[in-house]
């Protein structure tokens, strides 16, 4: 199994590559002032508290307190409205989920799974795979079509090219019904491959593209299947444990949105 920390370092890559990056003693400030109005562009990464024997209750939590205020120091620097804190950190999660709830924020729990068992693909009848750089005008059908919008896609776009990823597509008859996305993060000694989406278009849904398109990522990927890593809510996690990922850390974030 993947550490959780190195989970997170392949995470938050596509969060780091374009932004500004300020360190803070609570964790890494990015900020990418050419898409500043996506939420996810600017936020607090990594975060952690300094660990303690015993917890101390909400309101003498000076530390988680002062995370807080360094956090609304960060956004309004940059005059944002949003304000998102994200971490794999289990007792950090704690210790402000309390002071989170009563400053309106929202949390979101999260997994990161890795492709333990997952079996050679089989191709559905009809359906061609190719692959392409990020960014394709096909691949951007496919994504506006379960409800991205064109600047989402724009950004994760980029993204992901900045970091060398590629885009697997599926065509029907010539029209692209789906599209799957990843990008390997680290060094030689320590690569991880981030599955980064999986999309299929309305009228192609159930019929088996989307698990051919994962089962062909980690097949064509350059790493073995346990570093092939995708995050998804406990919700989806279940559609790639079906596909043979296991789940290998929970992940965090507080958000308030305007």
């Amino acid at each position: 199994m993947l550490a959780p920390d190195r989970v997170a370092a392949a995470e938050n890559a596509k969060r780091r590559v374009l932004a500004d990056v300020t360190e803070t003693r609570f964790g890494t400030f990015v900020h990418d002032p050419a898409h500043e109005n996506r939420a996810a562009a600017t936020q607090l990464l990594d975060a952690r508290l300094p660990r303690v024997d015993a917890p101390p209750a909400p309101a003498r939590d000076q530390a988680a307190r002062a995370l807080f205020g360094r956090l609304n120091a960060l956004f309004d620097r940059h005059g944002l409205p949003h304000r998102i804190v994200a971490g794999v950190d289990a007792e950090t999660a704690a210790r402000l989920a309390p002071l989170a709830r009563s400053r309106g924020y929202e949390r979101e729990d999260y997994w990161a799974l890795v492709g333990h068992g997952v079996d050679a693909p089989a191709i559905p009848d009809g359906l061609r795979l190719e692959i392409r750089p990020h960014g394709s005008d096909a691949a951007g059908l496919v994504h506006e079509s379960v409800g991205r919008d064109r600047d989402g896609v724009a950004y994760a776009a980029a993204v992901a090219s900045e970091l060398g990823g590629q885009e697997l597509l599926a065509f029907r008859d010539g029209e692209p019904v789906g599209a799957a996305g990843w990008y390997v993060h680290g060094d030689a000694d320590d690569p991880v491959a981030r599955l980064t989406h999986v999309g299929v278009i309305p009228a192609a849904q159930g019929a088996g593209v989307g698990s051919a398109l994962v089962r062909a990522v980690v097949d064509r990927c350059p790493l073995p299947a346990d570093r092939v890593v995708v995050c998804a809510t406990a919700a989806r996690a279940g559609f790639y444990e079906r596909l043979g990922f296991v789940r290998n850390a929970a992940l965090w974030r507080f958000a308030r949105l305007p």
